[in-house]
């Protein structure tokens, strides 16, 4: 008989313990194999998810407080939480969600830049390029659709876990488009690549787009910190649909990508930025998070187990507290129409955190 792989070592990013209005959620990246569990591909050990405990993990989908077990589940549901088997979704807002629509290149992406905005005020996600199989874990390199599935899977959770609610397009990501097979990182006098390398994608991202913004509230898109083609194709999409007046400039922001603007000019990239007949560029806004949002970020972007690594989420979360010293922040771009917009959010977010300070 072969010999079973030794159980591998869970590690948990965050320390802090459940809190009694918690909804515990289960990642997805377990296997049951018929004599065991594994977790992204390793085994996972019995004493710490005893198969007998399998109705229990599924019970974990972000609907229960934590508070509502008997109290040996919830010494396992902790035990599963510590090591990084279960996130938490903080208690449902007693406000109403904002009717935000973050456009996302890809799942992750909302979350690394705005999941504190997103933890406070929810709204609405849309994944634009969300068929993805490029993962940084061996076990699921040779294994593509089960890769992409997961991807997925990872944005439900997080987005559990935020509050937002999750619309997932289709489109691939430009890693298995032909046409980006020798790098898809464009330089800053190459955005136009974007669009005249593949006019029939950008036109059908602009199709979908144009479906996913109507019907009034704030959009927030990225500035395309870095290049990535997929993130400079859903901007210029969307600058294709204020130009053509089917997108009202003021109600529009532009988010810092992450892990991008960590090393490159945000700053820069916003001042290369021409819009409307003025052809004004926007100019930043921070708005402000609350020790539990900024907490909320970090529970959810532990989901993203395949792409995300720790010490960039942790980096991130430094840049916070960088940009909005001494409390914590995320920027937005914002152009003079929609300045009044995302004044209002920024001064309802900076209230909140005055008062849980």
């Amino acid at each position: 008989m072969p010999e079973r792989p030794s159980s591998a070592p869970l590690v948990r990013r965050t320390t802090h313990a459940l809190l009694a209005d918690d909804r515990p959620i289960r990642l997805p990246h377990t296997e049951f194999d018929g004599g065991g569990v594994r977790f992204l591909g390793e085994s996972v050990d019995p004493a710490l998810f005893p198969l007998s405990a399998t109705e229990l993990w599924h019970a974990c989908d972000g609907t229960r407080p934590y508070r509502s077990w008997p109290s040996p589940e919830r010494e396992l549901i902790a035990d599963w939480h510590t090591a990084g088997l279960v996130v938490a979704a903080p208690r449902p807002r007693s406000q109403p969600s904002r009717a935000l629509t973050v456009l996302s290149p890809h799942p992750d992406d909302a979350q690394l830049a705005l999941g504190a905005t997103l933890a406070r005020f929810g709204g609405r996600v849309v994944d634009v390029f969300s068929h993805e199989t490029w993962t940084r874990r061996p076990h699921y390199r040779d294994r593509p659709a089960l890769a992409s599935r997961l991807l997925v899977a990872e944005e439900h959770v997080a987005c559990g876990v935020l509050g937002a609610g999750l619309t997932v397009l289709g489109h691939v990501d430009a890693a298995d488009r032909p046409a980006w097979r020798d790098g898809y990182f464009l330089g800053p006098r190459s955005v136009d690549a974007a669009r005249t390398t593949e006019p029939e994608l950008f036109e059908r991202v602009a199709a979908d787009l144009a479906t996913e913004v109507a019907g009034g509230g704030p959009v927030l898109l990225p500035l395309a910190v870095g290049g990535h083609v997929d993130h400079v194709l859903t901007r210029q999409a969307v600058l294709h649909l204020i130009a053509h007046k089917r997108l009202e400039p003021e109600r529009v922001a532009f988010y810092e990508d992450m892990p991008y603007s960590l090393f490159a000019d945000a700053t820069a990239e916003a001042g290369r930025l021409a819009i409307g007949p003025e052809q004004v560029a926007p100019v930043p806004v921070l708005i402000p998070a609350s020790e539990a949002a900024v907490r909320t970020k970090h529970e959810a972007l532990w989901s993203y187990r395949l792409q995300v690594l720790d010490a960039v989420s942790r980096r991130i979360v430094r840049h916070g507290r960088q940009l909005g010293a001494p409390g914590w922040a995320e920027r937005l771009w914002v152009l003079p129409e929609s300045a009044d917009t995302f004044g209002e959010l920024a001064a309802a977010a900076a209230e909140e955190a005055a008062e849980a300070g």
